[in-house]
């Protein structure tokens, strides 16, 4: 069986979809005894394990996959918009605090906190190089840092307002997906080497991209501002597709020949065939956000 599970931030809860029938098997509610906002943002795995990233909340959901159930939750500052955990420790950026929380999921306790840039949006992990990756959308810049002493090695410029950075499959790139958000340009997707810490190439897309999903030499990317999906071939640094799905696409992901978009205006989460742009769609919480595969 194939899963999918989307942060559905402004009905504080996570869809569970089957993508084998393409249906949503249930909605895990989140702090279903308190009535304050959570707003699940990011979202990773944990051995049998979800953790979501809780903006509204300041917080962390531990989410147990067999149950269906949130069972515990953890404050750990202001504005929480991405998780990843590497060696049972969580590393969330916390947006209005403009760092890198270490919280210890063994213990249940913060560990330090590590600077990185304004406003940061996103987080990956690259568990051979023992890297983090995180995006400052107000900086233009990229923090990577170290996973062993936890120290930062490096604040890369990009273009403005990047909103999502990953790794090559390889290694030894990054991509970057910058929105250029607020401006009449279209964003651009910057591939960096990582040896040199150098922008290569810049290829422009859509308006407002928000996030990526790379496969082999293919990159998809999500146009939030003018609902289409960018295909960029990173080999040759060119776009060689784009499919136009409607709404404000966010959270990507893709699965054989399908594109998986969460439209964060209408509330769906889109099926998109790579090849031919045919689509279905089916109705999910309010404004589906991260998304992992399972």
């Amino acid at each position: 069986m194939c899963y999918l599970y989307i942060c559905n931030t402004s009905s504080d809860c996570i869809s569970k979809v089957n993508l084998n029938n393409f249906r949503e098997e249930s909605k895990i509610t989140l702090n279903s005894d308190n009535y304050r906002k959570v707003g699940p943002h990011g979202i990773c795995k944990y051995e049998d394990n979800l953790i979501t990233a809780n903006s509204y909340g300041n917080s962390i959901s531990i989410i147990d996959m067999i149950e269906n159930k949130e069972i515990t939750n953890h404050f750990i500052g202001m504005h929480c918009n991405d998780v990843v955990v590497y060696e049972n420790n969580a590393y969330i950026i916390c947006g209005e605090l403009n760092n890198v929380v270490v919280f210890d999921l063994i213990k249940g306790k913060l560990l330090e906190e590590i600077p990185c840039g304004n406003l940061p949006h996103s987080i990956v992990l690259n568990k051979e190089r023992k890297l983090l990756l995180i995006c400052n959308m107000e900086n233009d810049n990229v923090t990577l840092i170290n996973c062993e002493n936890r120290e930062s090695i490096k604040n890369i410029k990009v273009g403005s307002y990047p909103t999502k950075a990953i790794f090559s499959t390889d290694g030894q790139y990054i991509i970057v997906c910058e929105s250029n958000l607020g401006s009449d340009f279209r964003g651009s997707i910057s591939i960096i080497s990582l040896k040199t810490l150098r922008v290569l190439y810049r290829v422009e897309v859509g308006n407002s991209p928000v996030d990526i999903f790379l496969e082999n030499q293919l990159c998809y990317v999500s146009n939030f501002g003018d609902g289409t999906i960018s295909v960029i071939d990173i080999n040759y640094y060119e776009e060689i597709k784009k499919l136009n799905i409607g709404g404000m696409p966010r959270g990507i992901v893709k699965v054989g020949n399908n594109i998986y978009v969460g439209d964060n205006y209408n509330n769906l989460l889109i099926q998109v065939d790579s090849e031919n742009g045919s689509k279905k769609n089916i109705p999910i919480g309010g404004e589906p956000t991260g998304m992992i595969l399972i």
